[in-house]
């Protein structure tokens, strides 16, 4: 995390002789060494909840002698074990915050492992100044989930004709024209705006990635039709803009066929690999979807990790970093990429306004700003489409970029 090279040793006597920066993880002490004492946990991790108390004002866990090993906190944090553990459900499957010990337990507030890493990069530095130089740098990174692609476009004549019907007999004749509009091409489909208000912000963010979901017609999943032209032609402008990435529709979960199914899909109309994924309602599980990912073929990046009902940090990190599975007791070759807030999180879960969406978003920047890691916000097309109800998201939007930018 904070970009030093390191040697390892289990040697007392090589340990002692090194010459410059030394670290001692263990329960013996070193003249001249930073010293983390070693719990045990991260050889053995407790089958509960570890104790956690408030330590200067923050939590503390794995204490030996009021001191905290930090790696093994760091650890269970970033391993996700509590969440393998936890039995409780909501609706779609996925764990509540309120049941996650980094929500209860205050590590989700802030970017505690990294703010930890960063104390620890200053103690380096100041030990040995001149000899020590943490490399760190802030990146602004925008997503968004392409749930609904097109707003009218790519749709069953079926499903106009009905929704036609609805919009006629609550009164909405201008919705009813609109439609028709964009299905004769006389006018673009509105969600086409969302990819061009993130490419008029580009100069003010690092990377940009939108997910494309490729099923529709389902209880719970609505893309336009993959096949339609004014879809395909949607998904290759916005791999002008940013990366497109994967968003294995809701049954990908129990079935992951389709996941790869999906992404191949996907890859055929864009020309090129697809590496990041990013699991439609966010639901997943503990091993099995990661598993399902780390074996397509490729290298992959999952951006699933974060909250649908807060923000915060889930994994406590604002940084990428490779998923230990557990159960195999491994570290593997996916990058786990966690994300800070989610538009409609805050907007549909917890009622804020713009001005609160806002000021929370740019609030969390400022928090990632300071450890140097990597703000990743969610967006949704809908929301930048700014289309009828949605019509305050995009400028909401330039007003966080603008304070997050790089």
């Amino acid at each position: 995390m904070l970009g030093l090279d390191v040697r390892y040793t289990h040697q007392a006597e090589e340990f002692r002789q090194a010459i410059g920066p030394r670290l001692n993880y263990g329960t013996e002490r070193f003249v001249g060494a930073i010293h983390i004492p070693y719990s045990g946990a991260i050889d053995d991790l407790p089958p509960r909840e570890p104790e956690v108390i408030l330590k200067d004002g923050r939590p503390a866990m794995f204490l030996v002698q009021g001191e905290e090993d930090l790696f093994a906190a760091i650890f269970y944090l970033l391993s996700l074990t509590d969440e393998l553990r936890c039995v409780v459900r909501d609706e779609h499957g996925r764990i509540p915050s309120s049941a996650m010990f980094s929500v209860r337990m205050g590590f989700a507030d802030r970017p505690w492992v990294d703010e930890r890493a960063m104390e620890l990069g200053v103690l380096l530095e100041t030990t040995w100044p001149g000899e020590v130089e943490c490399a760190i740098r802030y990146h602004n990174t925008v997503t968004v989930d392409m749930d609904n692609i097109l707003r009218y476009a790519g749709r069953p004549l079926s499903r106009a004709l009905g929704a036609g019907l609805k919009e006629l007999l609550r009164g909405d004749r201008k919705a009813v024209a609109e439609r028709w509009r964009v299905r004769r091409r006389t006018s673009r489909d509105p969600f086409e705006r969302a990819v061009d208000v993130v490419a008029d912000q580009r100069e003010k963010f690092n990377h940009a990635i939108f997910f494309f979901l490729m099923r529709g017609g389902t209880t719970n999943d609505h893309a336009a039709d993959h096949t339609h032209e004014a879809t395909r032609a949607l998904i290759q402008r916005a791999a002008t803009v940013g990366e497109i990435g994967i968003h294995p529709s809701y049954g990908s979960r129990e079935d992951h066929r389709m996941m790869e199914e999906e992404r191949v899909a996907l890859q055929r109309i864009v020309g090129r690999a697809v590496v990041s994924t990013r699991q439609h309602f966010l639901r997943w599980e503990l091993p099995g979807t990661l598993s399902a990912i780390e074996r397509m073929p490729g290298s992959h990046h999952d951006h699933t990790l974060g909250f649908t009902d807060r923000a915060g940090f889930r994994a406590g990190t604002c940084r990428p970093f490779p998923w230990y599975d557990l159960q195999r007791d491994q570290e593997t070759r996916l990058m786990l990429h966690p994300f800070a807030a989610m538009d409609s999180a805050l907007i549909e879960r917890q009622g804020m306004g713009p001005e609160d969406v806002v000021r929370t978003m740019n609030a969390l920047s400022d928090l990632v700003r300071a450890v140097g890691g990597e703000f990743v916000s969610v967006w949704h097309d809908r929301y930048l489409s700014g289309h009828r109800e949605f019509a305050p998201w995009p400028d909401v939007f330039e007003w966080v970029m603008n304070h997050a930018r790089p």
